[in-house]
């Protein structure tokens, strides 16, 4: 008959051998990418806002031409002299610009006016640009594109940017 030694022997033998200590390994290798990860997030937001403050200050300077372009079409009854002539006049601290000549910066402001539509675009950056167009009778229209000049924000179409 078989001892306990030849017992046991027979299961170690059938289940293998004990499992060594268990490593937390896979722990550090999660918590490395985590930490990895959290510290490129962090990165990539330091990175981009410049890019935040730019957007920001671009349609602000559309808003505020809007404001002086609304205030001349009531005193005039039209759009029409709020031509970049017109908005200079108005907000010495912008740069207009006429409608086939291109924005080059935040405060730069290329302005197409009509007695019905007013529209403006600002670069944001380099290829980069908002627009805006006024229409008697209708809400405002917002857009972006490549293109920073008063005719292409003609073309806005959306509700919101």
């Amino acid at each position: 008959m078989a001892d306990d030694d030849d017992i046991i022997g027979a299961y170690e033998d059938e289940l293998g051998p004990a499992p060594s200590s268990t490593s937390n390994r896979g722990f550090w290798i999660v918590a490395g990418t985590l930490a990895v990860l959290g510290i490129f997030l962090v990165v990539e937001i330091f990175a981009n806002r410049p890019l935040a403050n730019s957007i920001g200050h671009a349609q602000a300077t559309l808003r505020r031409a809007q404001g002086a372009a609304e205030i001349i079409r009531d005193r005039l009854g039209g759009f029409a002299g709020a031509d970049a002539e017109g908005l200079t006049d108005d907000l010495p601290a912008l740069a207009f610009r006429p409608e086939d000549e291109s924005s080059f910066g935040n405060d730069v402001v290329s302005v197409s006016a009509s007695e019905a539509v007013w529209a403006a675009a600002v670069e944001a950056r380099p290829g980069a640009c908002f627009y805006l167009r006024l229409e008697v009778g209708s809400d405002p229209r917002y857009g972006a594109g490549t293109e920073c000049t008063g005719e292409a924000a003609l073309s806005a179409a959306d509700p919101r940017w």
